[in-house]
């Protein structure tokens, strides 16, 4: 698991990349055009693995975790699938006490880890991605008034601000984030619905949960959680979605009509995904101790080892947590997720080798998965303090795949220059080195660095190099 959590220097800022900018250029909405772009762009921030003994994930972070995001992916493509939405479904995870969950634009859904960690089963977090893509399926997103608009721009600019990378230190240790109150501003200035809205995307909801045969007790119950267990605090939920007894009463009774029509059920692979993630999150984001509690040695599940492997080793307990985690590996010697843990563990105990062995298992059953060969090639460049061309030549790969599949990643980039740089290929690292700049907006590097790569032997980095000089000049032109 990994997070975005750096503040910046001036020099740092991360102003999104070319495609983004024209964005805001063109599109017509203006603001909401630059927010789309910039908002997409969070989705490629990734960071070395930065969790420390007994130190919490501070609030206000966008997670970046294979398992989670493809888990709730999965889910909302599903649902998307059977509402009719045309586009891909991404997911961002944003570390949240607070119950909150958002459809912003492109198909994006904001999940509050607090809304993980709130709902009991999959079906009520499967109910809510329901009520989300009722959303997304009725545009409410683009009925937001005026003023809400323009207080979405500088809360997701201050979110990029505060959790883009300061890549140049090294430093692995967690640092301060940014981002808190731009996402105040966000989830107060986006997040919000009539309730004419809500009942639209109720009604939705519980056409899709119909149409894939899963059950609608999820909504309901997840609005009754809600209603009935804050003592007189209002959650954040129940402000952003406005919350009324009339939804409830309209959810039931559908439930009532249905039941005797057929007996649903979520499928059983969801139930244990959603378990996973959640105890995952409770590991990571609470504190261990409570963790322990909460899970329990007697509780054997595979979720609850899973949670508990890893509080044991936020508190340091490294030989009791490899006690789980191995036995979890003996009954699952295939799973990606716990050799990625295992690997993480040795990565921030120092132990860079043995990290190696473990990423180079958790990509073997998940190869074309962008973060987790990101992972793999950043320990395998810090395996390498001396050139080692076979090691270097594997995360070179790696990060080819990344960059692919998420060209705007910022670290990725970073990393494949420093790969290129360990491996003698200076050329190659200029463009690299120039794409990064470029994607930061800093225009005069990125020219810099374009100049030197023009020169690569590689003839799609000459290419690409000749492409940002051509652009750094029309840039200046506008200006």
């Amino acid at each position: 698991m990994s997070f975005s959590d750096s503040p910046l220097s001036s020099s740092d800022l991360f102003r999104g990349s070319k495609d983004s900018r024209n964005k805001c250029e063109n599109d017509k909405t203006g603001k909401i055009g630059c927010a789309k772009g910039l908002l997409f762009l969070l989705l490629f921030l990734f960071l070395k693995p930065t969790v420390s003994f007994g130190t919490d994930i501070p609030v206000g972070n966008f997670i970046v975790d294979d398992e989670i995001e493809s888990t709730i992916t999965q889910w909302l493509q599903d649902i998307f699938d059977v509402a009719g939405i045309r586009i891909k479904p991404q997911v961002l995870i944003l570390v949240d006490p607070n119950v909150n969950a958002g459809a912003t634009f492109g198909g994006q859904v904001i999940v509050f880890t607090g809304l993980i960690l709130k709902c009991q089963n999959a079906a009520q977090i499967l109910g809510v991605l329901a009520h989300e893509s009722g959303h997304i399926a009725g545009a409410h997103t683009a009925r937001i008034d005026a003023a809400q608009q323009q207080a979405l721009v500088p809360a997701i600019a201050s979110t990029l601000l505060g959790g883009a990378a300061a890549l140049l230190t090294g430093n692995t240790a967690p640092l301060l984030a940014g981002a808190a109150g731009g996402l105040q501003v966000f989830e107060r200035g986006l997040l919000k619905y009539s309730r004419t809205q809500e009942e639209t995307a109720d009604s939705a909801a519980l056409k899709y949960l119909e149409l894939l045969n899963w059950p609608s007790e999820g909504l309901y119950e997840f609005l009754n959680l809600l209603g009935n267990n804050y003592s007189g605090q209002i959650d954040p939920y129940t402000s952003t979605h406005p919350l009324s007894e009339d939804r409830r009463s309209k959810i039931h009774l559908y439930i009532t009509q249905q039941k005797s029509a057929k007996n649903t059920k979520v499928p059983e692979k969801y139930e244990l995904q959603f378990q996973r993630i959640k105890a995952k999150i409770k590991g990571f984001m609470e504190q261990p101790q409570k963790t322990l509690r909460d899970l329990p040695a007697k509780d054997t599940s595979i979720a609850a080892r899973y949670g508990r492997s890893i509080a044991l080793y936020r508190l340091g307990k490294l030989q009791e947590a490899f006690v789980v985690l191995d036995q979890l590996l003996k009954e699952f010697p295939n799973d990606p997720y716990f050799l990625e843990l295992k690997g993480q563990i040795y990565f921030e105990t120092g132990k860079i080798k043995d990290a190696v062995v473990c990423y180079r298992a958790s990509v073997k059953q998940r190869p074309g998965a962008p973060i987790l060969n990101l992972i793999l090639a950043h320990a395998l460049i810090e395996a390498s303090p001396q050139r080692n061309e076979q090691e270097l030549n594997e995360a070179i790969q790696a990060l080819k795949l990344t960059t692919e599949k998420n060209a705007e990643n910022i670290f990725a980039w970073r990393l494949l220059a420093s790969a290129y740089g360990k491996n003698q290929q200076p050329e190659h690292a200029a463009g690299c080195l120039a794409e990064e700049a470029w994607l930061k907006g800093d225009t005069h590097m990125a020219k810099a660095q374009a100049q030197k790569a023009i020169k690569c032997s590689n003839s799609a980095i000459a290419k690409r190099a000749q492409d940002i000089l051509n652009e750094t000049k029309n840039e200046a032109a506008r200006s």
